[in-house]
């Protein structure tokens, strides 16, 4: 069968009305119950415009294939896991993250806390959507208007209640998504804060809710240094993804968020902190010298939640992109969650958190190096072959490990690209291991049909 073009890797989404419409939406509602074996869903949405209409198309056909749902409106992918994880049955979040406003489309939760993916249920759904006829079942199901809002602000005012976070002024910038939703509980708390766009607006007409795209971060890096904020943080679109800047504007790499945070956590308990393969090795100096242990995992947050289920000690877990998740928050992948993780863990005092950061200047970075090519495994396999003398991990892709220098190649998962990123010991060695892997790879036989294998480099980002 061939794949639905909406159905992606780790959930359904797509342009709207194109790919993602109401009647995607109806027949997921009518596939979903049979495909679960369950009779109960929380249904969440985000602030695009498409959401509402998506939303009820979806309940429509919970209701008529015999469910009850559990309608809990407007609210954050992590509002939507936590109800999940009170509820103890399946939910299903309208939102299409930190995509354009274009987009939309439906995540997957089940009982367990944990994100349906391809090659753990999804592929299963796709047949239903597909093949199945929907029918009006024995019984219709019935809905329910549940709000968690109240739950969610309770628990997090109980976790952080007795952390000193008023001694710290942050700047949010919601990116008018849904992120601004459950802030009061800053006020309960007694954290000082300046709010940028945070009024949801599925237009997104200030800047978009994509993180790691650097111009959306601009009107924050302006915002802290001139409020004398300690640090700015922004959430994307359905606020489970985190950037920061520290108090000078200046944006932190991923790991520095990371660095922090297992910092905070190894000091209260020994355990394992698990991150993405992309990230420095400066992580694993500083959680192994702080007597953790470092686990590298490969690219897709729901294998992280996976990890911090299982694992006796696990702590924490991170990706590039900027979920971080905890095991004492069901594994949520929370921006607020994480924001007061890491105000807790500056309030109990120290230097800048600018000055915090020095351990991750001992290697020099590439960022993520972006190689446009019509057969990205075929490269990651010639670069195998290349590097056959070294240490390679094949976790997701390649890890090709020297004692002084690293990198990762590995094929993107939606669309023809290799994704590349190095690391050295220094500024001179990274200039000169770069050169020489991207000759690799431009040396290679599938680099030689313009035609098929046309390689190019587009560029890097941070």
């Amino acid at each position: 069968m061939a794949r639905l073009p909406y159905v992606k890797t780790y959930d359904l989404r797509g342009t709207v009305p194109d790919e993602i419409s109401t009647e995607v939406a109806y027949r997921l509602g009518h596939a979903l119950p049979p495909w679960a074996n369950a009779s109960e869903f929380i249904v969440g949405r985000d602030a695009r415009l498409s959401s509402p209409s998506l939303a009820q198309a979806l309940v429509d056909g919970l209701v008529e294939a015999g469910a009850r749902v559990r309608d809990i409106g407007m609210v954050s992918t992590p509002m939507l896991n936590f109800a999940v994880a009170r509820r103890h049955c399946h939910g299903v979040m309208i939102t299409a993250s930190h995509n354009p406003r274009q987009y939309n489309g439906f995540k997957i939760i089940d009982p367990s806390v944990e994100q349906v993916y391809y090659g753990r249920g999804l592929e299963v759904l796709e047949h239903a959507l597909v093949h199945a006829d929907p029918q009006p079942a024995a019984a219709r199901g019935r809905v329910i208007v549940d709000n968690i809002l109240g739950e969610y602000g309770d628990h997090l005012t109980a976790r952080f209640g007795a952390e000193p976070l008023g001694s710290l002024l942050v700047v949010l910038d919601c990116a008018n998504g849904v992120g601004a939703l459950p802030l009061g509980v800053l006020e309960r708390l007694g954290v000082r804060h300046t709010l940028l766009y945070h009024v949801p607006d599925g237009a997104f007409p200030n800047h978009g809710p994509d993180t790691l795209r650097p111009e959306n971060l601009a009107a924050l890096r302006a915002a802290v240094p001139a409020a004398g904020a300690d640090l700015g943080v922004m959430f994307d679109g359905d606020a489970d993804r985190i950037a920061a800047v520290d108090e000078r504007g200046v944006p932190l790499p991923p790991e520095a968020l990371v660095l922090l945070l297992a910092r905070a956590e190894l000091t209260r308990s020994i355990g394992t902190v698990f991150y993405d393969l992309r990230m420095s090795r400066a992580l694993r100096d500083e959680i192994e010298k702080l007597g953790g242990t470092a686990v590298t995992l490969r690219v897709g947050n729901p294998f992280y939640k996976e990890a911090l289920h299982r694992a006796p000690q696990g702590l924490l877990g991170a990706e590039l992109s900027g979920h971080v998740m905890f095991a004492e928050h069901h594994a949520i992948d929370d921006a607020l969650y994480a924001t007061l993780k890491l105000l807790a863990a500056l309030a109990r005092g120290g230097p800048s958190l600018s000055q915090r950061l020095a351990p991750l200047a001992r290697y020099a970075r590439s960022g993520e190096i972006r190689i446009e090519t019509h057969t990205p495994e075929a490269l990651v396999a010639e670069a195998r072959a290349h590097y056959a003398d070294a240490r390679i991990g094949e976790i997701d892709g390649i890890t090709v490990e020297y004692p002084d220098w690293w990198f990762n190649l590995r094929a993107s998962h939606t669309e023809p690209v290799a994704k590349l990123v190095i690391e050295a010991a220094s500024e001179a060695a990274l200039a000169a291991r770069r050169e020489e892997v991207l000759g690799v790879l431009a040396a290679s036989p599938q680099s030689k049909d313009p035609g098929r294998h046309r390689l190019r480099e587009k560029g890097s980002c941070p």
